[in-house]
């Protein structure tokens, strides 16, 4: 069994395309990290630090006055960078801000830079959402730096996505191979027979989806750490994606571990379930082009379906692979989240039962 299990994933990762696709995803990913980096921003007294220049400066002035946040705290921000006021309709954030007094404007005063309302007015810590959150919580408010975390969701989100792609191109041909070259009647004669072959084939298609997202988590990551840090780890969500606090759910108001959590189960969840959909696919085609095509459409159709239904059927379109990996989605589903990760893995467990019950019955 080991052995099979073997052959299938070498025959799996060495295949042109699936290496091509690794390399392709790995240099996008990078790509979309250097856009990230080069859109920062930074502006301290009268200079103007751009990219990663801009990165290490908010780096570096943050470290003054990491830790707890207190209202004093709050007003030596104030004092030493005042408080941003230049906004500009076809520009996002405050121009005129860096890390700390962004921070600052953002969740203890009244200005908004999306709809052009300036600041007129400072809160003390006890009076925000911001406070009430953390005391709900029952922890303490701590400053720091958290881009990183901020830019390794957003990329996790554009990394899934080409990592689904990379999945359906590489587990699509599993079973359809097999009947294009015309060694699928030669399996039912080998000593090992057909329940050997799709238990080796069926753990290595998983193997592969499993491998494709934690590569991608992981080179996410480093990339994260090296270009931002990864501090911030306990804040809460809200914190991390810059937020108001208005949510109507409680996502922005839980521990970012918490959030990140259930984020990479969500994503592991997807991929998942879209390797046991695009095998129960292969297993129903004659030939991998097919195969990849009907996978790639299933893939994609949820989006249709979101448009045009609503009710009981955004509960289970949600649940599907191309809805799990958006972050967006996580911060709908937050109330239901158990129930969607269920409704996945159904999914997955019948897919995978009809792939082989199916299989084995083909002559």
């Amino acid at each position: 069994m080991m052995k099979l299990y073997r052959m299938e994933m070498y025959k799996l990762c060495h295949k042109k395309l699936f290496l091509a696709g690794a390399a392709i995803t790995a240099a996008l990913m990078v790509f979309y990290f250097f856009i990230s980096v080069s859109s920062e921003r930074c502006v301290v007294g009268d200079k103007i630090y751009l990219g990663y220049e801009a990165v290490k400066m908010d780096r570096e002035i943050t470290r003054e006055f990491e830790g707890e946040i207190t209202d004093e705290k709050i007003n030596g921000i104030v004092e030493k960078y005042g408080l941003p006021s230049v906004y500009a309709d076809n520009m996002p954030g405050w121009q005129d801000a860096n890390y700390l007094n962004n921070f600052v404007a953002l969740y203890f005063t009244d200005g908004n830079w999306k709809n052009n309302t300036p600041i007129s007015m400072q809160y003390t810590l006890a009076e925000t959402e911001f406070g009430q959150a953390h005391e709900k919580l029952g922890i303490t408010p701590v400053l720091s730096y958290v881009k990183g975390w901020t830019v390794f969701c957003d990329m996790l989100q554009f990394g899934l996505v080409l990592g689904s792609i990379l999945v359906i191109c590489g587990v699509s041909v599993v079973f359809a191979d097999e009947k294009q070259t015309g060694m699928y009647p030669l399996i039912f004669t080998t000593w090992e027979g057909p329940r050997k072959d799709i238990a080796a084939k069926t753990a290595a298609a998983f193997s592969l989806a499993f491998l494709v997202f934690a590569g991608i988590a992981a080179f996410d990551l480093a990339l994260c750490a090296a270009g931002y840090g990864l501090d911030g780890f306990e804040s809460i969500s809200g914190m991390v994606f810059q937020g108001k606090m208005e949510t109507p759910t409680l996502i922005d108001k839980i521990l970012f571990a918490d959030y990140l959590r259930i984020l990479l189960t969500a994503g592991l969840f997807s991929q998942l379930c879209l390797c046991a959909i695009t095998l129960c696919v292969s297993a129903h085609n004659a030939t991998s082009f097919g195969a990849v095509v009907i996978s790639a459409v299933l893939w994609c159709a949820p989006v249709l379906l979101r448009m045009f239904f609503g009710g009981i059927m955004h509960l289970v379109v949600d649940a599907m692979p191309i809805f799990m990996i958006m972050a967006n989605t996580l911060w709908d589903i937050y109330d239901v989240y158990r129930i969607e990760f269920v409704i996945s893995l159904a999914v997955t467990v019948c897919c995978l039962a009809k792939t082989v019950v199916y299989y084995r019955k083909v002559r």
